[in-house]
């Protein structure tokens, strides 16, 4: 055979195994967003892999199960060429994105790279459509001949997520499909849509409490260090159709302005091929600031990376919906008009009919504008990201600050490797110094951990390890203070209780890396959180264990004890209108093995808790919402939530997840108490203890007088007085912080020989904003910020912040543990 037909032939044989990638149709039996249908997470899984094995242009690799065993895909999607040499691109990215080349080898491998592009689908589950579109960007890509999808596979090396939370995608997608056709067809989920966190499964991102963050932060901060990192979303059905890039304001310093200007470039680009497309109602600079760290989209920004998130409309699952021009609100969130065009948003949305198609088509444009601009623009993104990893590394060279030195003295050393293990994952190198040297003035022994400022990822170490000040941006002079989107401030050290030294200056030090942090051993210091996982494993083996009058943790026969420790028994009441801190407050208890039930609504109701348990948490839940739930007969638009001010009839609940605890719940609360049991209430929830029952306690920030007194808190950490004689202090330093999201302070009302409540914390009394911001601070000074609570034989643990925020503020964990363990101990 002669050369010229031997090539032609292979090309035909390639361009015929192209042509086997299967169809949707021929895969799902429907094309994914087709009105009334949703796809499966083992539907999408098994396309992926079927276009794996049909196509040279993919690699479909398993980088990790979720939280309830599924597993978790990336396919790579480029040139076969590149696909063969996965390896060596991979490499090229790191050493770019680390500032590991040196300035001569830099640009040689900028030019023989590859840009690196991720898009993931469904973190939010009840945001359809981007898992939706998953299949249709897969099969655009593989089979795609245009001159601008050939150049993209050419140049760019597509990482897709298809379903980045399988567990709540199989739990949505379940829920819709019982419901279809019937009155409850777009009833909210009422489970949360991810086991522990449901929509705060994008809020962990520097914390990586769950196994699904763990496994994408390795793919992105430790492996393949993409350029541009696309999140897909999905928000609420009658604003604009599409929110993209540039973000609002503000602006987090610790975020290198090439990044923000890398995403203004790349939102541009969508925006401007949205709008050759005619596609209508794409808006920008609205809501999503550029403040906030800890998403998906955020935290990558703080890594050099181009943090991408879009929003499309979303409706209700695949329940399409006609919307006319009087249904859609008049005014934006920025109060500008939406029915007329503007800076923010050139050409709005007038109406029509909308369903989870129409969202895939904007997504899809918005994939195509963002690979196209990385295929023309390669080793550009390839080099800017060596430029900002060398720029970082020169500025921790000067200084201001050289390093972060892990104080010698530590309240709680268990919780320095647990903040070090998550700095590493996360891309921040952490150093063990070989041998004494001498810092700031101060000498350090051999052995001490440090973390040297002159990093490629120096912003994301900065903004965790030190205070947020968020600035205060008003409408005028006289205007309020713009919220922000997420949180105003997270210090993640303040959060957890680590004491660092910053030093600015240089100076030398002999230390080498450290990669791995063990767990702690076997721990009887109360001071430590690590004390209750031996405290757990004794229990569970059956060996004694008691406590001192002044919380030091006795086993064996040794040292006068006041309390004998056994195992609680504890229930955690789970409402069906799907409470993240619910879940937050379930991991809790899972990861420091705490043994428990989860209590719904009729048996709550159906009394008798105290023979069943010693302790009752309430998670952040308002009363009203404790109380009723969802209520019978009411479409669920017309009390907020996504589907915002609009009541569709078939937003109705099922009837088995109707109602909430209702009087006769309360009731029974009241009656566990007063029989002996320990109710734990965070945050909103103590409005019903507090407001329920006779306990001498008032709320001072409900209502009038919170708005009176000028008191917000969007977010942030403050500083609280401990008695930590208290027992449920024991092991608490006497001053420490605590995240609040508004909170509660409290006030006990009953004469001091009359008192039998107990004030465990303050909100301190000077200095109260460690990190964030607030405003009308006088009301919560010196007030009440956890209080223990007398009735009846029991106790009900008031506490005015939540103190397993998200997972994170580990800090304030011992309240918790200790209330639990106090509730079934017997005094001796």
């Amino acid at each position: 055979m002669r050369p010229g037909r031997s090539v032609s032939l292979l090309l035909i044989l390639a361009w015929a195994a192209e042509c086997a990638v299967p169809s949707l149709k021929e895969h799902f039996g429907f094309v994914p967003g087709d009105d009334y249908k949703l796809a499966g997470y083992s539907q999408v899984v098994s396309y992926f892999q079927k276009l794996a094995a049909s196509s040279s242009r993919m690699k479909l690799v398993e980088f990790g199960k979720s939280a309830e065993g599924r597993a978790m895909y990336v396919a790579f999607i480029s040139d076969p060429d590149n696909l063969k040499h996965l390896d060596r691109y991979r490499d090229i990215s790191r050493r770019l994105a680390l500032g590991l080349a040196p300035p001569g080898e830099a640009p040689g491998l900028a030019a023989s790279g590859k840009a690196i592009v991720w898009i993931d689908s469904g973190l939010h589950a009840t945001e359809v459509a981007p898992v939706q579109q998953a299949p249709h960007l897969a099969y655009m890509m593989l089979t795609g001949e245009s001159e601008e999808v050939k150049r993209i596979r050419r140049n760019v090396i597509l990482m897709q997520v298809p379903v980045i939370n399988p567990d709540g995608l199989d739990a949505v997608v379940n829920w819709y499909r019982q419901n279809a056709g019937t009155p409850y067809e777009i009833a909210p989920l009422p489970r949360l849509y991810h086991k522990y966190a449901g929509h705060d499964n994008n809020r962990d991102w520097f914390m990586f409490n769950l196994v699904e963050t763990r496994n994408v932060s390795r793919l992105l901060f430790e492996e393949w260090f993409p350029q541009i990192v696309y999140n897909q979303h999905q928000q609420g059905p009658t604003g604009p159709r599409f929110s993209v890039p540039p973000y609002d304001d503000p602006l987090n310093p610790n975020i290198p302005s090439p990044v923000m200007e890398g995403i203004s470039l790349i939102g541009t680009a969508i925006r401007e091929r949205l709008a050759r497309e005619g596609k209508p109602g794409v808006v920008s600079y609205l809501g999503y600031d550029a403040w906030w760290n800890g998403g998906l989209r955020t935290a990558p920004a703080f890594h050099n990376m181009h943090g991408i998130l879009t929003e499309a409309a979303n409706y209700a699952y695949a329940t399409p919906r006609v919307f006319h021009l009087s249904d859609l609100p008049d005014r934006l969130r920025n109060g500008l008009p939406n029915k007329e065009p503007s800076i923010f948003q050139q050409r709005p949305w007038m109406g029509g009919k909308w369903g989870v198609s129409d969202s895939i088509a904007y997504m899809l444009s918005a994939d195509l504008a963002i690979l196209d601009l990385a295929a023309g623009r390669s080793s550009q993104f390839l080099t800017k990201a060596w430029e900002m990893a060398r720029a970082n590394i020169e500025a921790g060279k000067k200084g201001k600050p050289f390093a972060y030195i892990v104080a010698q003295a530590q309240h709680d050393p268990s919780e320095v490797d647990n903040l070090l293990w998550r700095l590493r994952a996360a891309g921040v190198e952490v150093r063990r110094a070989r041998q004494a040297f001498t810092a700031g003035g101060k000498p350090y022994p051999p052995g001490t951990l440090l973390i040297e400022a002159s990093q490629a990822f120096r912003g994301y170490l900065m903004d965790l390890l030190e205070p947020q000040k968020y600035p205060e941006i008003r409408s005028g002079p006289s205007g309020s203070v713009k919220r922000p989107y997420d949180l105003a401030g997270w210090t993640l050290s303040f959060q957890m209780g680590v004491a660092f030294d910053r030093v600015d200056e240089p100076f030398e030090v002999s230390a080498e890396p450290v990669a791995e942090f063990p767990k702690p051993g076997e721990v009887l210091d109360h001071r430590q959180n690590a004390s209750f996982l031996t405290m757990a494993a004794m229990l569970s083996k059956g060996q004694p264990l008691r406590w001192a009058a002044d919380g030091a943790i006795l086993s064996g026969t040794q040292g006068a004890a006041a309390w004998r420790i056994q195992q609680p028994r504890v229930a955690l009441y789970e409402p069906w209108t799907a409470n993240m801190d619910t879940g937050w407050t379930q991991w809790l208890l899972d990861q420091y093995q705490v043994p428990h039930t989860l209590v719904h609504n009729t048996e709550v109701r159906a009394g008798d808790l105290r023979a069943r348990y010693d302790s009752i948490l309430l998670a952040a839940q308002p009363m009203a919402s404790l109380l009723e739930g969802f209520r019978e007969g009411e479409a669920q638009g017309s009390r907020g939530g996504p589907l915002r001010d609009i009541a569709d009839p078939k937003s109705l609940q099922r009837p088995e997840y109707i109602g909430g605890i209702g009087l006769e719940g309360a009731l029974a609360l009241r009656r566990f108490v007063e029989a002996g049991g320990t109710l734990v209430a965070f945050d909103d929830a103590t409005e019903l203890p507090v407001r329920m029952f006779p306990l001498g306690v008032r709320e001072l920030l409900s209502g009038e007088t919170a708005s009176g007194a000028g008191w917000s808190c969007p977010g942030s950490v403050l500083r609280v007085d401990v008695d930590n004689t208290h027992p449920l202090a024991f092991g608490m330093p006497a001053q420490a912080y605590v995240t609040s999201t508004g909170g509660q302070a409290f006030e006990l009302t009953r004469l001091p020989e009359f008192e039998k409540a107990k004030v465990v914390a303050r909100y301190a009394k000077k200095d109260l904003l460690a990190s964030g911001w607030v405003s009308g601070e006088r009301a919560v000074l010196g007030k009440a910020a956890l209080v223990d609570a007398r009735l009846g034989q029991g106790r009900i643990v008031l506490f005015g912040f939540r103190p397993q925020f998200r997972g994170q503020s580990t800090g304030t964990f011992k309240f918790i543990l200790n209330a639990l363990y106090l509730s079934a101990a017997k005094p001796l």
